[in-house]
Parts: structure tokens; C-alpha cells; sequence
């Protein structure tokens, strides 16, 4: 029997401008449902609406087409809107989107991402970081030079695939059992330890607790002023 997911979305603008992180949920019936979380690259208009517009097509196109093809009809339709735009008038995006496999008992995810957006599951009480971060400072990092991995944090703002370019479009199997799943923007991911995230996601059986938790453990951490925007699917009980 497939498992049901209850899922919550929490989400803080901070000090910004713009409010241009977003999630969306999307169910066409029959256990067709898939989440979606994208950042707007910029604190300015374009690049919240950007994130909306991609946001709500990938969760769309996901629930039956998978997270892959989610995100690559999300670029299709950001690359219309913007085609022909004048330099720095175009909005730029980058997401994760999750669909859970039909009938998996065992609640298995199909995840695509592009950019620093992030997807955590708990597996045997174990928190994983299912997605890596592309950007230059998680390049850096990979670098045989001392000096460049030192200063590759300086970087980790400095994305390298988006939605609108075309950039490679990277996607996982996480197969389950799978207890917890995290979508989530850079807002709360860089900023939050990874055993505060655990601990958040393994201490309640409420994914709106956890949800607003992890907003709040995010938002009290010196220095983040950042757009927040989580999702957290928990199976129903």
C-alpha cells in the first residue's frame, strides 16, 4: 500500500525587499502529487515571479511526468516568458521539486534540482542531504588547491545552474523507507546545522511543527537575512 505523505509549507521574507522564495503543492487525483520549492535569484520583482511561475508549472508537470521533466517544462516556460527581454529584465529561478514513486510501499522519491535549493530525507533515523549545491563555492571545495577550498564559502552565493539557463538539470532515487523529506531554500539550509535540522524533523509527528520550526530556527540565526521558504512531507499516521 502506497504511503500517504502530509506535507507543510512555512515561509519568512526577513529584511528583504522581495519576498521571492516559493512552494507549491500540486494533486491531480489518484495519488498523483508533487512538490515544488524555488528561489529567485535577486530581491527584486522578476525574480519572485520567475520563482512563482516555475514553481507552480514544475509541481504541475511532476505529478505525472516525473521531477526531471518538471523542471525542464519549467525552463520551457521561463524562456517563453522572457524571450527577447531586454538585459536584466528577465527573472531567473533556481528549485527542487519532489513526486513520490506510484505504488512504492516503501515511500521512495523521484528528486530534480537545479541551483542551491535542497532536499533532505530521514532514513533509519538518519538524516541525509539528498541534493549537492550548484554553485561556485561547493566547486571550489572540490578543488586540489588548500587556498581556494578556504575561501569557497565566500562563494556559495554564486549559483551555477538556474531555471532559465541551460544548465544541466540534476535529479535522485532516494527509495524508501523514507520518514521524513525536507525541500528547501538556501535561506534555511545555509544557516541551519544539519543536526538542528534532524533534530526539528525527527522531533514531531506534525509536519506544520517542523515546518514552522525550522522557519524560526532559521530566522533566530545570527546573520540570516534571507528569504525562507521550507516544505516538509511527513507520512500520515
Amino acid at each position: 500500500m502506497p504511503i500517504r505523505w502530509i506535507s507543510a509549507t512555512a515561509t519568512d521574507q526577513g529584511p528583504r525587499r522581495v519576498m521571492a522564495d516559493a512552494a507549491t503543492y500540486r494533486n491531480r487525483g489518484n495519488g498523483h502529487r508533487a512538490w515544488a520549492v524555488a528561489d529567485g535569484i535577486g530581491d527584486d520583482y522578476e525574480p519572485a515571479y520567475a520563482a512563482q511561475l516555475a514553481a507552480a508549472t514544475a509541481a504541475q508537470v511532476t505529478t505525472t511526468g516525473g521531477a526531471f521533466r518538471g523542471i525542464a517544462t519549467a525552463r520551457g516556460v521561463l524562456q517563453d516568458e522572457y524571450e527577447g527581454a531586454p538585459r536584466g529584465q528577465s527573472g531567473d529561478c533556481v528549485m527542487v521539486t519532489a513526486v513520490p514513486f506510484p505504488d512504492h510501499a516503501g515511500g521512495g522519491f523521484d528528486i530534480a534540482w537545479v541551483g542551491d535549493c535542497r532536499a533532505y530525507s530521514v532514513r533509519g533515523g538518519t538524516l541525509h542531504q539528498e541534493t549537492e549545491d550548484h554553485t561556485q563555492g561547493a566547486a571550489m571545495l572540490r578543488s586540489e588547491t588548500a587556498w581556494t577550498r578556504e575561501i569557497a564559502p565566500g562563494y556559495d552565493h554564486v549559483v551555477t545552474r538556474s531555471v532559465l539557463r541551460d544548465s544541466e538539470i540534476a535529479s535522485v532515487r532516494v527509495d524508501g523507507p523514507v520518514e521524513r523529506l525536507l525541500l528547501c531554500t538556501d535561506g534555511a539550509s545555509k544557516v541551519l546545522p544539519a543536526e538542528v535540522v534532524a533534530a526539528i524533523l525527527t522531533g514531531t509527528n506534525s509536519a506544520s511543527r517542523a515546518a514552522r520550526a525550522l522557519v524560526a530556527a532559521a530566522r533566530a540565526r545570527p546573520g540570516a537575512r534571507d528569504n525562507i521558504a521550507v516544505t516538509v512531507l511527513m507520512p500520515r499516521s
